[in-house]
Parts: structure tokens; sequence; C-alpha cells
């Protein structure tokens, strides 16, 4: 299914990858083109109700138009609803003033195969997450309003090992837009398998878009019964008073697995972020033993070089996957569309010392 070459458009669209990067196989004929960009995107419900920003739909459009264009003969016609729509947005763009400025907050959905995909999937075959994301790298002082590499490298592993969050508690730092907390949500209701998923992060407001975006109707996350919002604060591990009311979250939540994802962005959080790392790999009641899994994009070699001295000096650490980005299943897309053919995920696995 996902060597299917349209299929690729559709991810494309669904994951706002700049419309000049998207390959169309020149062998397809104009009626499967045609048909399958009115019936599979320009009316597919789902992109009505959670639709990319109007900024990247103007520029798709345009790109689907002209491909159109080139490939009709004289018997074919192009759907007069393909140029309304394309009319309506640029008309929208222009009274908005929109065309030229930053790009906005727009729904995004990622799609993976699954046997277990809902009733009214985005494509037959697949499950998927939409999230509304920020389509800047800092918004509102913040990166978390959207969703960075290591996650959809991170999610992909957990889809291929979902007993690690299938009957397990899971405990994830740093949330951000809630790309990762979907994936996981999605998976358990599927199962029928919920358990508690505790979704943390320092900034409320960060917190407060993931926990819409898992609530979104479009997602089976929002059937989750089981969904907890905290607010954390790693810099809370390193002072003595403060520290207790980390370790009391810890004691509550009860994980079994911990996760986080591009969470080694700055040498100065490495030891809030250890400190809380070994707080939560303690031992427990009943003598449980938790697990981290935590994926880092490599990007500089010397904060990734200290992270792992900083952790190894209090915790077991392994690592058990590395992966291209560009390699994901998820989206082309990545890092606001940049290439990112040579970065790579690492994926550590830690615990507790014994």
């Amino acid at each position: 299914m996902l060597s299917d070459p349209l299929f690729q458009v559709l991810r494309a669209y669904a994951t706002l990858q700049p419309p000049k990067s998207i390959q169309l196989p020149v062998d397809l004929s104009f009626d499967i083109v045609h048909g399958f960009l009115l019936e599979r995107i320009l009316l597919n419900r789902h992109f009505q109700e959670y639709p990319p920003s109007k900024q990247y739909q103007g520029l798709f459009w345009k790109w689907a138009i002209d491909r159109l264009e080139f490939l009709v003969s004289e018997e074919d016609e192009i759907d007069e609803r393909i140029y309304t729509h394309h009319v309506d947005l640029m008309q929208d763009l222009s009274s908005q003033n929109m065309g030229t400025y930053a790009p906005v907050a727009s729904y995004v959905t990622y799609l993976w195969p699954s046997l277990d995909s809902p009733a009214n999937p985005v494509y037959p075959g697949c499950a998927h997450a939409t999230l509304l994301e920020s389509r800047t790298t800092i918004e509102s002082g913040t990166t978390g309003l959207r969703t960075w590499s290591a996650s959809l490298v991170l999610a992909e592993f957990l889809l291929s090992h979902t007993d690690l969050v299938v009957r397990k508690t899971v405990l994830e730092l740093g949330c951000g837009a809630g790309f990762l907390g979907t994936v996981i949500a999605n998976v358990q209701v599927a199962k029928s398998t919920e358990s508690p998923l505790w979704l943390t992060d320092v900034n409320e407001p960060v917190l407060q878009r993931c926990e819409s975006n898992l609530r979104l109707h479009a997602n089976q996350s929002s059937q989750h019964s089981q969904l907890r919002f905290r607010t954390l604060d790693w810099f809370d591990a390193t002072i003595p008073n403060s520290s207790l009311l980390v370790e009391a979250l810890f004691d509550d939540a009860l994980p079994d697995i911990i996760l986080g994802a591009d969470v080694v962005y700055d040498p100065s959080i490495i030891p809030p972020l250890v400190q809380v790392l070994a707080l939560a790999l303690r031992p427990r009641a009943g003598d449980k033993q938790p697990e981290a899994y935590i994926a880092l994009t490599q990007r500089n070699e010397h904060t990734l070089a200290d992270f792992l001295q900083q952790a190894e000096a209090v915790l077991s650490m392994e690592q058990v996957c590395e992966e291209l980005v560009a390699d994901n299943i998820f989206t082309s897309a990545t890092e606001l569309g940049q290439s990112a053919a040579g970065q790579s995920v690492k994926i550590f696995r830690l615990k507790g010392l014994s």
C-alpha cells in the first residue's frame, strides 16, 4: 500500500509536503490521476473537516491543476470543482493578505498501515493521527507546538513493537503537540487495551494543545478513557523540595514505559533531564522496574555525547535502533519540509542501575 504512487501524493498533501517535491509517475493516465485527486483528496470528508492550511492548499492545487492540464486530452475534462476550489482559496488568501505572510497553524494528518484502521479511514488500510500544529520552528516562545523528526522515528519503532505500549502504563516526557501520544492512544484503543497514558510538558499552552489534539473526534485517541495531562518542569528534579513533587508524580503514575523524543536540544537541559530519568526509573511498588525509550536526532555530536556520558553515570543504557529520518513511514516533509536525508535518529533504552 505504501508503494502506491498516488497514496504518496495523498500522504504528501496530508503532511504539507512542498508540492514541488511530490513525484507523480508519468505512466498514469489522466482519468486515474484526476479521479484520485478529486475523490481521495478534494472530496475526502476528513480533509474537509481537518484541512491543511489555506496557504498550503493554494500551492498544492496549483501544482495539481498544472499536472492535470499537462495530462488532459481533447476528450478529457477537469472537474469544475477543482478549479472552483483553487479560485476560492486564492481569493481568501488575497483578501486576508496571507499569501506572503509567515505560515499559520495547520492540521497535519499522519498515516500508517494498520490492520486496526478506524471505521472511516482517511485512506483504506491506514490508521491516522491528526494534529493542529505550528508550521514555524518557534511559536509563542516554544518549539513544542509541532512534531519533530525523532517523534516520527520513535512512533514507527513502537508500532513495530506494540508490546511495549499494549497493556502498559506509559508516560511521555515533553509531549509537545501530542503526535506520539496520539499514536500510542490509537494503538491501545484499537486493541481494546487501554492503560493510563500520561502526557507531560513544562509549557501549559503546549500541554493544552496536546490535550486538544488527542481529544480530536477524528482520532481514535479521543475514545481513550485513561488520558492524563500534567505539567512537569525537569529543573524541579534538581531542587531538593521540588524534587519531591516530581517523585510524587512518578509514584502516582507508576509507569511501565517512559518515552522522550528530541528531548536533548540544549546542553543546559541535560542535567535536569538525566535527574528526571533517574527518578522515573527507580523501582517502585511491587518491584516494578520501568524502562525508558529516548529518541534523539543526531544534530550536534557534542551535545549527544554529553547526554550519553551523564546518563551512563547513573543509568543502564543501550542503543536499540538507528534510522534515517528520511526513511520514516509517516512523511517526507520532515523538519518543516527541509531535506533531512542525512540526519539519523538513535533510540536508546534506559533502566535504573541494579
